[in-house]
């Protein structure tokens, strides 16, 4: 009985199947092509690969800046005395890094900078870290280079932080940044803020590896401006070694002949949008011009931006923010409209007349572009500060690191004069775009 049973069932599946496959000669090509697409079996390994990828990215990790990271550089005790003897050399140096307890082997360590690294105390140094110096193509995390700076000038350990901050909310790509708690072979040696260099990786990061950099500025204070100011003068590369001379990719004699044409263009006034990415531009001059730092394109000595050339155009990134607010002490809350705090966004030179910075000129020459730079300016006051959003974030930086700055033992910072400062840098920012405010609303009138 049971095999008569299974004979049965054996039947009917058979039937079942043939019956199945004859309907299957029915169906249409593109019914098969529907069926396929309904029965098929989603792969997600691509995506979860590429998800874990980005959670493990050093844009998660190092850069996660709601904690301050731990770094430690091993380095033999002769480099490390050559280091602190000859510090001005920038010599590059073999070393370890272990950066939240992962050890990458056989980086380039060295110092960094100008007046923060000439006239550092304490042997409190700025340093770089290049990864893939002595191992070809080594990163951390697909980082190849990070910078570690040591807040020269800055009592409030977040002016760069603060002012890149600003740049992001203004829409501009910027560097990333957090706080990190640097020792050396182990030992204490302070809070320093961890910067991305603006290189490949932040290409990579920012603009899937598109676009050319260099990094302009004046090589001698008493040599001629060979080009970093971005004025055209004619069609020569040798005429512009203060461009070319510091380019930070890899770049081709047609990329220099590029920029030296979009030079030319800017200089016409005429179709800008076909040699200058306008509205980056526009945003980068809304951000800059609100932090008040002349050490800088807008300042005499013209360095601490970089030029970014793609599908044609070029547009500029920013650098260097630890001079933000610098000679402002205090702040006249019934007069905040005046002085330097009340600066016109209009007239953002100091120690410059207009047609020598061109890349800032065209803005408030043109109707239409100085309402797009007003525009600008009102959606980054709504949003980040009358918000409250940037005194909060002063508020929160401040209660994560001052900890840190109490035991910072290289500092010459003292834990009241970090709170007066705070306090301070709360002001600037708040005032500031008061008075900003104001110049908006008297343009309306």
């Amino acid at each position: 009985m049971r095999i008569f049973k299974s004979s049965i069932i054996l039947s009917m599946i058979f039937a079942t199947a043939i019956s199945l496959a004859a309907c299957g000669e029915k169906v249409s090509e593109k019914n098969k092509e529907e069926v396929s697409v309904h029965t098929e079996i989603p792969d997600n390994k691509e995506n979860d690969e590429k998800q874990q990828n980005k959670e493990d990215s050093y844009e998660q990790t190092l850069f996660d800046n709601s904690r301050v990271h731990t770094v430690n550089i091993d380095i033999s005790k002769e480099n490390w005395d050559d280091l602190l003897e000859n510090y001005l050399d920038k010599t590059k140096y073999e070393a370890d890094i272990t950066i939240d307890g992962e050890k990458i082997k056989r980086v380039s360590f060295s110092t960094k900078g100008n007046s923060s690294l000439k006239f550092a105390e304490n042997n409190r140094y700025s340093f770089k870290v290049n990864f893939g110096k002595f191992v070809d193509g080594q990163t951390y995390k697909g980082l190849d280079k990070l910078h570690l700076n040591n807040a020269f000038g800055d009592r409030a350990y977040m002016k760069d932080y603060i002012s890149y901050e600003i740049f992001k909310n203004t829409g501009v790509k910027a560097p990333l940044f957090s706080y990190v708690w640097l020792t050396i072979n182990g030992k204490d040696y302070g809070l320093y803020i961890a910067i991305e260099e603006i290189g490949e990786s932040f290409l990579k990061r920012t603009s899937n590896g598109e676009g050319k950099l260099y990094k302009p500025k004046t090589e001698n204070i008493n040599d001629h401006i060979k080009g970093e100011d971005l004025v055209y003068t004619d069609d020569n590369i040798d005429s512009y070694t203060g461009i070319f001379n510091h380019d930070v990719t890899a770049v081709t004699e047609k990329d220099n002949l590029t920029v030296i044409n979009d030079l030319k263009g800017l200089a016409q006034g005429d179709n800008l949008n076909d040699f200058i990415d306008t509205d980056e531009v526009i945003r980068y001059f809304a951000a800059h011009n609100f932090v008040l730092n002349y050490d800088s394109y807008t300042g005499v000595m013209i360095r601490n931006y970089y030029l970014y050339l793609n599908n044609g155009k070029l547009s500029m990134l920013p650098w260097d923010y630890n001079n933000s607010f610098g000679k402002l002490s205090s702040v006249d809350k019934d007069n905040y409209t005046s002085g330097e705090l009340g600066k016109s966004i209009t007239e953002p030179l100091k120690g410059s007349a207009e047609q020598m910075r061109p890349m800032w000129s065209w803005i408030v020459s043109d109707k239409k572009y100085k309402e797009q730079y007003y525009k600008v300016y009102d959606e980054l006051l709504k949003d980040y500060f009358e918000s409250g959003k940037c005194s909060k974030d002063i508020d929160d930086i401040y209660k994560m690191i001052r900890p840190f700055v109490e035991k910072d033992p290289t500092t010459n910072v003292t834990a009241e004069e970090f709170d007066n400062a705070c306090d301070l840098l709360k002001d600037l920012t708040t005032y500031r775009a008061k008075a900003i405010r104001s110049q908006i609303s008297e343009k309306g009138k």
